[in-house]
């Protein structure tokens, strides 16, 4: 665009507005008490609008909608009222003044225009529309062609190692298996490669970055490119099971992106669907690679069939299990406009600017008890931090109830790995071997967990805490 020269008439713009305009105005002591209509085509007129108006008129005990138009004989005003207790009076006309009948008529449409806003309104404040999903894919290959992907995958990894070309070419195939049906394609390879440490090294990279940079190609041939973050949030549940659809996570996007003092226009979408360590694990954060392409869809990306899990859910709330839940909730921005130094300055800002909202989000479609939110990283940062956090504040609960009776001299404790659980088996125990108490560590959910780096993570707490810690290795028969 380019500067309007100052004495040049200025076009109309050619799009019309809507016949019917509805508004507050402000004035010294804050917002009127009524609000405004504007009737934008012939004849033009502005008036006053205000509700549960009780004005007698023939027509107001009626069935039905009733209105009529009324002349107050002593100030010279017509108003215009209905058996719905609308009033709008203080017309202003410009240009032609209509007949009490063409007045009558234009009002009748503005009030059903007025309804169906005021309806829009609460459907939007209740709950966001509801959106498509799309299910996470999971389609096994067949072991001749698993094979012959998986070694597709390692030859390239070798080569892209000294050939820039090759690399691309890496980025392409990681991107692809990554969005297959078959997880084991990828994490075979990976597993193959673990005696080659820098094709390994690379491979994981690939995949990480396809992960928490996704570039979307859409029907149009343009490609987006954005950056994955998420909120790291723990909170309590006395009831077995646990939901991760939440639709109302939606409305954190405009609070969100204003604490964080986002440039106007830039791209910030909330996932609906949030992720627990469980769910991050049975595909080894693999699901991760749609979920950007499908918000840009502006869909729901679905970890199971919705009516199925809904289903498994709600049988598995009657049971009381008490149980601390560690999820993320991710957000993709446009690549670029969000640095990690802007988020450190405005992180407090954000938390109290969207914690209500995840706390109606999360009530809305399951009980829960407390819930704690952690600032927002990206999502591989993300992933480290809730999982330190979290491990750290189930340690500290169980530390406070054992702290309720006398410690007993030689406090100790042993760890085993579950791999199953992907997480360590922490028991407290005294100098005789009892058992006082049992904690997990888990391990930070990856595309492959690095069971060394959380082993280290708990040596380093327990020390501090002065409990020394051996690992135990169950003896395979």
């Amino acid at each position: 665009m380019k500067l309007h020269p100052r004495n040049v008439p200025i076009k109309g713009d050619p799009f019309i507005p809507s016949r019917f305009i509805f508004g507050d105005a402000v004035e010294e002591k804050g917002l009127e008490p009524y609000e405004y209509v504007i009737h934008t085509q012939e004849p033009v007129f502005v008036c006053r609008l205000v509700g549960m108006d009780l004005t007698p008129f023939d027509g107001r005990d009626q069935e039905g909608f009733r209105s009529v138009v009324l002349y107050d004989e002593s100030h010279h005003l017509t108003h215009y009222v209905t058996n719905s207790g609308f009033r709008l009076f203080d017309f202003n006309f410009w240009g032609e003044i209509p007949t009490a009948a063409q007045l009558q008529k234009i009002c009748d449409e503005a009030m059903q225009v007025y309804q169906r806003l005021q309806k829009a309104y609460i459907d939007r404040e209740v709950a966001p529309k509801e959106r498509d999903f799309r299910l996470v894919p999971t389609e096994p290959l067949p072991p001749a062609e698993r094979q012959a992907r998986i070694a597709e995958l390692l030859a390239l990894s070798r080569d892209a190692q000294q050939n820039p070309v090759k690399r691309i070419q890496l980025a392409a195939l990681v991107q692809q298996v990554l969005s297959g049906g078959d997880q084991a394609v990828f994490t075979e390879a990976q597993l193959a490669l673990q005696g080659e440490a820098a094709a390994r090294k690379l491979l994981l990279d690939c995949a990480h970055d396809t992960i928490a940079f996704p570039e979307v190609m859409r029907p149009d041939g343009s490609v987006a490119s954005y950056e994955l973050w998420a909120f790291p949030v723990v909170f309590s549940r006395a009831q077995g099971g646990v939901w991760w659809h939440f639709p109302l996570l939606e409305q954190v996007e405009p609070p969100l992106a204003e604490a964080l003092q986002l440039a106007p226009e830039t791209i910030l979408w909330m996932s609906p669907t949030i992720f627990t360590v469980d769910s991050l694990a049975e595909r080894s954060c693999q699901s991760l690679v749609h979920l950007a392409p499908t918000m840009d869809a502006g869909c729901d990306l679905a970890l199971h069939d919705v009516a199925a899990a809904r289903a498994s859910f709600e049988a598995a709330s009657t049971v009381n299990e008490p149980q601390l839940v560690l999820a993320w909730l991710p957000f993709i921005v446009e690549r670029g406009k969000l640095p990690l130094a802007q988020v450190r300055r405005h992180a407090r800002e954000a938390l109290d600017a969207t914690m209500p909202l995840v706390q109606q989000a999360l009530s809305a479609e399951m009980v829960y008890g407390e819930a704690e939110l952690f600032m927002p990283l990206p999502w591989w940062e993300a992933l480290a931090a809730g999982t330190a956090a979290y491990n750290r504040k189930r340690f500290a609960l169980t530390m406070a109830v054992l702290a309720g009776s006398e410690l007993p001299d030689g406090l100790h404790a042993e760890a085993e790995y579950q791999p199953e659980h992907q997480a360590y088996d922490v028991r407290l125990l005294g100098a005789s071997q009892q058992l006082l108490a049992r904690t997990p560590w888990l391990l930070t959910p990856d595309l492959s967990p690095d069971r060394s780096l959380v082993w280290q993570d708990l040596q380093s707490c327990l020390r501090q805490a002065g409990i020394p810690v051996t690992e135990h290795t169950p003896k395979l028969h």
